[in-house]
Formats: structure tokens, sequence, C-alpha cells
């Protein structure tokens, strides 16, 4: 299973667009993998995490063909993670000879509302290229050859939140921002079920910024007692991969710093365009 980060910061971007703080200016002047757009990631070349407004400029960096994308999984209404007015090109007169006729979009009832508004914005052929497929926490869904699992997300917004385990080509992927730390329940139902992931991807938005467990993100102390939960349950283990993701400017997210604070647990750091073959 081929799986991209496209963008790896929080909703500001880092550095942040109006930020003249010595973090972002350090970004700006070191540039390379320094430079974070807001999160978003693919699974092979037919599903796609999240729909930030960066998804055009991402297409354009990474070569990327988004006309194959058939499933979009969305985990919560925020802007920097579903800004759906690009899909309203998506389709005559603006978009020709797509691989995908039909893009299948799930997500929670927030997700659904602002889809809505852009699709009474599309010409009627295109409107109706779209599914609409409303999730249902620890309700499995099949995505052609995946197997989606969305769990709650501890986050704010008022809208039921997700994360998400996917399952492809024999290889599981636990997908996790944007969450505070991850419920007991949904570590309960993990341990049940015997999953084991090969790749587990973790919300870092805080970084070394203290958050409690009752709050919307996570930082390094929370991803190291996930992974430690997770490890203990049975559902990581020496062969998992895990990453941290989705940091805010906030946490000074520089690729150096990061690294010094999560290698030592195990724990790599996720930048933007990183590919991964699980």
């Amino acid at each position: 299973m081929k799986f991209r980060y496209l963008g790896t910061a929080a909703a500001e971007g880092f550095p942040a667009m109006f930020c003249r703080c010595d973090a972002c200016e350090e970004a700006r002047r070191l540039g390379g993998i320094n430079l974070r757009t807001r999160s978003q990631a693919l699974i092979g070349e037919d599903l796609l995490l999240d729909f930030p407004p960066d998804t055009y400029a991402h297409a354009m960096r990474y070569g990327l063909r988004l006309d194959a994308v058939k499933y979009l999984f969305v985990t919560h209404a925020h802007c920097d993670h579903f800004s759906p007015d690009d899909l309203t090109m998506r389709g005559a007169p603006y978009s020709h000879r797509m691989r995908q006729a039909r893009l299948n979009i799930y997500g929670n009832d927030g997700v659904e509302e602002l889809f809505e508004r852009a699709r009474a914005d599309m010409p009627a052929e295109m409107a109706e290229s779209y599914t609409f497929v409303r999730l249902r926490a620890y309700t499995p869904v099949q995505a052609g050859a995946y197997t989606v699992i969305p769990f709650p997300a501890r986050h704010s917004g008022g809208k039921e939140p997700f994360i998400f385990a996917i399952r492809g080509e024999g290889k599981n992927i636990l997908y996790a921002h944007d969450t505070g730390m991850i419920f007991g329940e949904v570590f309960d139902f993990l341990a049940k079920e015997k999953l084991r992931f090969d790749l587990v991807s973790l919300d870092c938005t805080m970084v070394a910024n203290p958050v409690s467990d009752e709050g919307c993100h996570m930082g390094v102390d929370g991803c190291v007692r996930v992974l430690s939960r997770l490890t203990e349950n049975g559902n990581a283990d020496g062969d998992t991969l895990c990453y941290a993701n989705h940091f805010s400017h906030n946490g000074a997210p520089l690729q150096e710093n990061l690294e010094r604070l999560l290698s030592p647990h195990g724990i790599r750091v996720a930048y933007d365009g990183l590919g991964i073959e699980l």
C-alpha cells in the first residue's frame, strides 16, 4: 500500500500566513521540509483523506492526477480539513476525460451540510456525479478494496468528528487527526478487535506545549502515551511505523526540532510530500 502525506500543518499552516514569530521566520529562512501546508493524505491514487484549501497546490506540487480519486474521507467540517468549493470544478466545463466519473464522499452531518452548499452551485450533471455517505462511529464502510472504520475524535466544533482505521492490500492504518487524547472506548474497541496497525499517524498539534487530555489536540506527550497504549493492546509492535503529524506554528514545528523531541520515543516526523510504502 502506498501512503503519502500531502500536507502536515494545522489550520494556519507553517509558517502561518500573517505571522512573524521567530519560528515562522526561521521556517521561511530554512524552507524545504520546514514548510508545511494544511493536512491531507493520499492512499494509493484513489483514496483521499480530507480536502483542505491547499488541495490544488498539492496536486500541482506532487504531480497528482486527482481525477483518479474515487473515495474522499473527511475527518470533520473545519475549513482546514474540508473546503469543498473546488469540488465545483470536478466536471464539465472545467474538467474532461476524468478516469473516475463518480466521487464518493464520506463524513459527518457537518461535512454533508458544507458539501450540499457547494453542490447547489454545480450544474445538474456534475451534482449527480457525487455520492455522499454519512458515517457512523464504529460502523465499518466498504470503499472498493478498502475497509474504513470511523471512530469518535476528541475535537471541538459541535459536529461528530472522526479518526479512521483503514484496511487495504492487507495493511492497516490508524489516521488520527484532529483529535485530543483518544477515547478509552476506542482503545477498548481496538484491543477487542485485535487490529494490528502497520502505520499509525497521530495528531501532534501542540508539540511541546502543555495540553489537557480533555483538549481537542495532542502534543508529544499525548503521542507517546497513545503509542504506548496501542502497544500494550497489541495494536502496535516493533514493526509498526508511527508518525506525528498536524503541527501548529505555536509549537515551532521545524523538522530538526520535532525530530529531537519525538525520535527518542520511536516516533517519526511527517513532512509535506513524504511517501511511505507499506
